[in-house]
């Protein structure tokens, strides 16, 4: 089937079609339309109604990568185009970069070094935290979150999920014990965000979940930067509700720099969560994974659940 490759792909994912000599089925530039069966994207295109409409004959779209809030999964499901995407490429990666984020909050690593810079030791500094210190609240109990989950609860804390479309078996895979949102905020002094962007999951947190926390927090947000209000994240740091805020994730990216980042309990990263050469690898041969599944074997990998209806559509 023909398969265009709509956003720069790794070097590896190239190597490998010429390898396995698949050359005559991708391409990067079309004058037909109307001949293209699949299409790879990653996270620049907003595949919406109108990319739908330019290619009537569309049979599947791939999300070379894990997130996929920039498909119309309304439109996909309309016009009966299968959406896959790669979860496992970019999950190791991203359970590292919440684990380092999540670590460095606990332990103060800008605040220690704010202070040294100032020329001060560690007499202005409060005492750290330790892991087992920690109730861990979960949201989205994915392939990242049940790894962070379970790293977390090893090293002595204690750990509670969040996530709707876990059945009652699942749970009991993951022995992990589920909790509704609002009781979770109650009871957690660490927040971590690991689902995706939907009408539901916009803006989860806000100001009137920063009401509801009967503790200060950590918050860590490496899911999608508008599942957390900015406001609510502004305002907790000036409150104290929030003691510590880490995301590698922004409501627009580029990110314009906000008054609270300027906060040495903040830290911040440039959505370089998945930004690893493995991870690159994984997305690749996953990507192809799923494409010859599907050509050769007439088989359907990871397709994304189009019962998610985004904020954006």
């Amino acid at each position: 089937m023909k398969t265009l490759v709509m956003e720069t792909m790794p070097n590896l994912f190239w190597e490998e079609i010429q390898r396995k000599g698949l050359n005559a089925f991708f391409t990067e530039s079309c004058n037909s339309k109307s001949e293209i069966k699949i299409i790879i994207i990653r996270t620049k295109i907003n595949f919406d109604k109108n990319y739908f409409a330019d290619f009537p004959n569309l049979k599947m779209l791939i999300r070379a990568g894990t997130g996929f809030d920039n498909i119309d999964l309304s439109e996909a499901k309309k016009r009966n185009v299968i959406v896959c995407n790669t979860p496992e490429a970019n999950a190791y990666a991203a359970y590292e970069q919440t684990l380092s984020f999540i670590l460095a909050l606990i332990k103060q690593h800008q605040i220690c070094k704010d202070q040294m810079l100032k020329g001060n030791w560690k007499e202005n500094i409060k005492p750290n935290w330790e892991v087992s210190d920690l109730n861990v609240l979960v949201v989205g109990v994915g392939r990242v979150g049940t790894r962070v989950a379970d790293t977390l609860r090893y090293l002595g804390a204690q750990v509670r999920g969040v996530d709707p479309y876990l059945s009652i078996s699942e749970w009991k895979q993951k022995n992990i014990e589920p909790i509704i949102y609002k009781e979770g905020l109650e009871w957690c002094n660490l927040l971590t965000f690991h689902c995706p962007l939907t009408i539901e999951t916009r803006n989860y947190f806000n100001l009137k979940e920063l009401d509801i926390l009967q503790n200060p927090i950590w918050l860590v947000n490496t899911s999608r930067g508008k599942v957390v209000s900015e406001q609510a994240v502004s305002h907790g740091l000036l409150k104290g509700k929030v003691i510590g805020f880490a995301s590698d994730v922004f409501s627009e990216e580029p990110w314009k720099m906000k008054k609270f980042a300027e906060y040495p309990n903040v830290i911040l990263s440039p959505h370089v969560g998945s930004h690893t050469k493995k991870a690159k690898i994984r997305m690749s041969l996953e990507t192809l994974e799923v494409w010859s599944n599907y050509v050769d074997m007439h088989q359907i990998n990871t397709e994304v659940n189009k019962k998610f209806i985004f904020s954006n559509q």
